[in-house]
């Protein structure tokens, strides 16, 4: 038995022991902030506060810990405990989602249950069936769970999907990373390359959720959604779930969800742990030094007990140093860190305070437009550091991306921004959390899935165009115009094709733009047309822009009307807004902006608008649709306001003016809840920044017969004033037009815009087509022939787009496809007939010995004479072995030495003379 006194000391050793592992106590507090900005700012450096929302009149919510807490009880500054033990809470709002899932309830789906008709995120990106939310810690996928789901997707995906460790951390786990291409085990130097970054801070737990969603997206839609296979067939994608694995654990086994514990787990001197990894990069780091925006600590410590220590020296930490050597291999063009919580993208530079970071134009312009495209469905707002966040920011991740060590390696200039995730608090949007609860982590990924998407997107060549032609025609013969922008990162040719739809005879051909040089760069075009000869006054006209750029392909469906009857149009040249508008708050006509002529309508004319204001332009007459058998609602608008907080809304009565219902217009959005701040809540807005002039159409057919419709347009702002660009410029709105056709329309049948086959690596056909349904439409079907001539049935399409189908056994030679459109009422339509051809060849490539010491050697059976090209590259892509060979019929082999490469998984990928992959394998060195 131990003497007393060891027995004694083992247990103060203990307590010793959990006490300095133990998690504090976070509590989520509402704070009164000074009206003082440099007052606010020394509170927020006292606390520590790094995320908050704010709320009206300088008032945030916030989760501080209990030490920060006790500082804030020493200030004479007002202040609420609105949940003492956020774990707790967590724990019983958690408890309530197991329980209803238990149950079979769709706990997503109930609070998505009052969503209009129009899209919200939730009907646009669809929930992977590989993703889960967990049973355990809170919904959050543990470090194990995230290897077990990374291992999972290359298993299921092995010829786009691909693991790589990047090194590993202080406590030696790996730091993983997912590499989603087409060629995977090819670095395609032609390809943009984005990274994603997930879990840089270790309590901000939708980060590593949301990379798990964005690869499983990815991978499950690229076999059947056009859009998804032309991004991964033209990028290169990189996913690091988890960079900080080791703070990420921590918080699991102390405390676990709400836990509080941010940098990695590094052991510093004098008994404190852990550096702040995003203080740890090496632009800036350390220099927190005046002049200054908001409280130095915020923006780094020198002392190791702050959540903020920036460590010894930059990159003196193995996860950064990882990433760091990672980017020096690639050629990234763009890159957001993920973290939590708050609805805003924090954009370069953290410190722009410094004469050394400055912003060229053209870079303002790119980080302007594709953070308010990213933010559309997730009410994201954006600016550097300071605006974003009420303080500067020494040593991120961001501005080394952008302009660190260019020239190291192949790293370039890479757009790197630190994006949100969201609030995620309750559902009625009172305050938000570092770990947002379970019935919040779906949604919040979809919103920054189609944030991530987009960014995609503008990596490569990429324009935004839209319709510039009027909505009524006035002849059959003429010009439908348009204009491009630029707004993607590469500029390659973009071809322009008008697709005739209902009442075009016929179209002019292809414009193709061989050059947008500088970003932002516009062109203005035009392609010829003939409407049918049969049009009369009042026809409907349909046809689709078709735009093709950098690998892939997206359209915009148009309607207009030939020689409609006008009822009111506005182009806001008069001399009094009173004549057709009745207005307060302030509206009126102004020579600030305008689309057409020199004047527009804004609702702050000679400024900026306030905050907590309610602004209403009335048309001062009615709109008579009692005949009307269809009408819509056309005028251009370009705008800058805080995002989901402050809108414009298009409103109608149909009872005098006694009632009020917003309307959907080509760019509104309607997500549900008040989540951030959010003041749309289900309804129809235009909200956030579009710089550029967009055409705005809002289609009546729910009031058509209603002879007195009134219609309006209504501005309000939030009472928010701290952000930088809480009171913005507003909206500038020209070209008001109402037009109603009072001829019977005919109800169209469906009309096909593409439809195209090809055969894939497995042999088989897959079928892709785009149509334009309406309500008449039943189904498709696929129909096949072999000779061109009879036709047989082979499968039925989907419901809904996108629409596609495998014929898993294509004929050798000539294989006819054609789709069978069905109307409810029988009646058909067909799309054009293609033709694929299958010439099989018998391919056999084995590989042995694997794993290998000295030689691998590969042999090739085929039943014709073949060119292989043999390519064999280590897990980063690099290319260390390269041969073409040529075979006859029957086999050859090929010996390939492997004693001098080093002891790792390599890829080989064997193509053919057509440049077709026909053999993916690993070969293990040992």
């Amino acid at each position: 038995m131990k003497p007393l006194k060891v027995q004694v000391l083992i247990v103060i050793c203990m307590l010793v022991f959990q006490f300095a592992h133990a998690q504090e106590k976070y509590s989520t507090v509402k704070i009164y902030t000074p009206s003082d900005k440099s007052e606010r700012a020394r509170l927020i450096g006292l606390l520590q506060i790094d995320h908050f929302q704010e709320l009206e009149n300088g008032v945030i919510i916030t989760e501080i810990g209990a030490g920060d807490l006790a500082k804030l009880r020493t200030t004479a500054h007002r202040y609420e405990i609105l949940v003492d033990d956020v774990a707790k809470r967590l724990e019983t709002l958690n408890r309530k989602f197991y329980a209803e899932r238990a149950k079979g309830i769709d706990p997503q789906q109930q609070r998505l249950a009052m969503e209009q008709n129009q899209k919200t995120v939730d009907d646009i990106i669809a929930e992977p069936t590989a993703f889960t939310v967990q049973p355990t810690f809170g919904g959050y996928y543990s470090f194990a769970q995230m290897e077990a789901a990374m291992n999972t997707l290359v298993a299921s995906y092995p010829t786009i999907a691909q693991k790589i460790s990047l090194g590993q951390s202080h406590e030696g786990r790996d730091i993983w990373c997912i590499k989603i291409s087409d060629q995977v085990a090819t670095d395609q130097l032609n390809e943009p390359e984005v990274l994603f970054i997930g879990l840089q801070h270790a309590r901000e737990a939708i980060g590593g959720s949301s990379m798990i969603f964005l690869m499983q997206y990815l991978c499950q839609n690229y076999g059947t959604d056009t859009r998804i296979r032309d991004l991964v067939d033209n990028r290169e994608v990189f996913i690091i779930p988890c960079m900080n694995p080791d703070g990420w654990e921590y918080n699991r086994n102390n405390g676990g969800v709400g836990s509080g514990w941010r940098k990695n787990r590094r052991d510093n001197a004098g008994s404190s742990w852990g550096v702040d990894l995003n203080r740890n990069w090496g632009v800036d780091w350390g220099n927190c030094s005046s002049p200054i925006i908001g409280d130095p600590t915020s923006c780094g410590s020198s002392d190791g007990f702050d959540d903020t220590y920036y460590g010894t020296a930059p990159f003196s930490e193995p996860e950064t140093q990882a990433i760091r050597n990672f980017t020096y291999t690639k050629h990234f063009i763009a890159m957001i860190d993920q973290h939590a919580y708050g609805p805003y993208y924090s954009l370069p530079f953290g410190r722009p305070s410094l004469a050394t970071n400055v912003m060229s134009a053209d870079d303002d312009k790119f980080y302007t437009y594709i953070s308010a495209a990213m933010g559309t469905y997730n009410g994201m707002r954006s600016g550097n550091s300071p605006q974003a966040l009420g303080y500067e920011v020494a040593g991120g991740v961001k501005d080394w991306m952008l302009k660190g060590n260019v020239g190291t390696g192949t790293k370039g200039k890479v757009y790197g921004m630190t994006g949100e995730g969201g609030a995620g608090g309750g559902t009625g949007g009172s305050f938000g959390s570092f770990w947002a609860p379970a019935s919040e982590i779906v949604n919040l990924c979809k919103g920054m899935t189609y944030q991530n998407l987009q960014l995609l997107y503008a990596a490569g060549s990429y324009v935004n165009l839209q319709d510039a032609s009027d909505i009524d025609l006035a002849s059959t013969s003429g010009s439908f115009d348009f204009k491009i922008t630029r707004v993607g990162l590469e500029n390659q040719p973009v071809d322009i094709t008008v697709v005739p739809l209902e009442n075009v005879r016929s179209v002019g051909s292809t414009v193709t733009v061989s050059s947008l040089t500088n970003y932002g760069d516009t062109y203005s075009g035009s392609i010829t047309y003939s409407l049918s000869t049969s049009v009369t006054n009042g026809k409907r006209v349909r046809f689709a822009w078709r735009i093709q750029t950098g690998g892939y392909t997206y359209y915009d469906t148009v309607t207009k009307f030939y020689n409609p009857v006008t009822i009111f149009s506005d182009d806001m040249e008069g001399s009094t807004v009173g004549t057709n508008w009745a207005v307060t708050g302030g509206w009126n006509y102004t020579t600030e902006r305008a689309y057409g002529g020199t004047k527009s309508l804004t609702e702050s004319p000679g400024g900026n608008y306030s905050s907590s204001s309610i602004r209403r332009a009335t048309y001062t007459g009615t709109i008579d649709l009692s005949d009307a058998t269809a009408s819509w609602v056309s005028f251009w608008v370009r705008h800058r306001a805080e995002n989901f907080r402050d809108k414009l809304q298009v409103q109608v009565s149909d009872d005098g003016g006694a009632s009020w219902t917003a309307i959907a217009g080509t760019t509104t959005i309607q997500e549900p809840g008040t989540l951030d701040g959010s003041t749309i809540n289900g309804n129809p807005s235009l909200t956030g920044i579009r710089e550029e002039w967009t055409r705005e159409l809002f289609d009546l057919e729910e009031w058509l017969n209603t002879p007195a419709l009134r219609i309006r347009l209504e501005f309000t702002s939030s009472g928010a004033t701290s952000y930088d660009f809480s009171e913005d410029e507003g909206f500038h709105i020209d070209d008001f037009k109402v037009v109603k056709s009072i001829t019977p329309l005919i109800t169209l049948p469906v009309h096909f815009i593409s439809f195209t086959g090809r055969l894939q690596q497995n042999e088989m056909v897959r079928l892709d087509w785009k149509a334009v349904t309406d309500e008449m439409h039943d189904n498709f079907h696929v129909e096949k022939s072999l000779n061109g001539t009879d036709f047989t049935q082979i499968g039925k399409g989907p419901a809904v787009a996108p629409y596609w189908m495998i014929d898993a056994n294509p004929a050798i030679g000539n294989n006819y496809y054609r789709v069978r459109q069905t109307d409810k009422d029988g009646r058909v339509t067909y799309s054009q007939v293609i033709n694929v051809f299958y010439d099989p060849a018998n391919y056999q490539v084995t590989v042995y010995p694997n794993p290998v010491t000295d030689f691998v050697q590969i042999k090739f059976t085929s039943n014709r004479p073949e060119q292989y090209l043999i390519c064999i590259t280590d897990l980063t892509g690099r290319k260390v072995y390269e041969e073409s060979i040529a075979t006859s019929s029957g086999s050859k082999e090929l010996n390939i030495p492997f004693s001098q490469m080093a002891a790792q998984l390599y890829i080989l990928t064997v193509k053919n003379g057509r440049n077709e992959i026909v053999s993916t394998q690993r070969i293990a060195k040992q």
